[in-house]
């Protein structure tokens, strides 16, 4: 499974083109994404036919949320359904970097019918490995996104083969992101992970200020495409 990060409906447009299994739409990417507008979210959800994930994140200060944000959290969920999306992606922490299973017990059973992916709140996460046993007791969460950590995935590998092996006992996929890239996207398949994310390293000069290269998401499609079928 490739998933791609879009900003615009152009970017979900070359990216379904390419090759990509499924869309994580967001903005804000400088401040590790937050919630796009409505018009954004319906018009991305209309413009493909491959699944979209929605960023449900209010503010990019932090991974901690106010009673206040809940509210502004729960109006977004509520339009992402109605314009069709296949999953939201959203997750949170106490002070302590502790998973907060406060806004998780709020908004899960208000995602009835929809995939949730917590984000990388999780490498913020005091201690990862208690936190997947802590996310495992939260439905409909079906899959972590994470690079091993604070810093770029290529440079934890190891917290990340560690992580793969753990969530064998886990109802979830990790889905591993951040500094992967179609030239080492096969590190990650060989020690384990199904599904990888892409963001800048599927764009001209790396940069979200740039457009999709459709070719780049081609060359990690066919290198996922290759490991699996072998």
């Amino acid at each position: 499974m490739l998933e791609v990060i879009v900003t615009t409906v152009e970017d979900a447009i070359i990216a379904e083109a390419g090759g990509a299994d499924r869309l994580e739409l967001c903005v804000s990417m400088d401040e590790g994404g937050v919630t796009p507008s409505l018009g954004k979210i319906k018009n991305v959800i209309s413009a493909v036919d491959i699944p979209v994930y929605v960023m449900l994140r209010p503010h990019g200060n932090s991974f901690h949320y106010t009673e206040e944000d809940f509210s502004v959290m729960l109006d977004d969920l509520r339009v992402i359904q109605l314009f069709g999306a296949k999953g939201v992606v959203f997750g949170g922490l106490t002070f302590e970097n502790r998973i907060d299973h406060i806004i998780l017990k709020d908004m899960l059973p208000h995602c009835e019918g929809l995939g949730v992916t917590f984000h990388r709140a999780f490498d913020e996460a005091e201690d990862q490995l208690e936190a997947l046993k802590q996310i495992a007791k939260h439905q409909p969460i079906t899959r972590i996104l994470t690079a091993g950590g604070p810093g770029k995935a290529p440079d934890q590998i190891e917290q990340i083969e560690k992580l793969l092996r753990a969530t064998e006992d886990y109802p979830f996929e990790l889905l591993i992101g951040s500094g992967v890239t179609p030239a080492n996207a096969q590190q990650f398949l060989d020690i384990g992970a199904k599904e990888l994310h892409v963001g800048s390293a599927v764009r001209f000069n790396n940069s979200f200020h740039k457009p999709i290269n459709i070719e780049l998401i081609r060359d990690m499609k066919e290198t996922m495409e290759a490991h699996f079928n072998q």
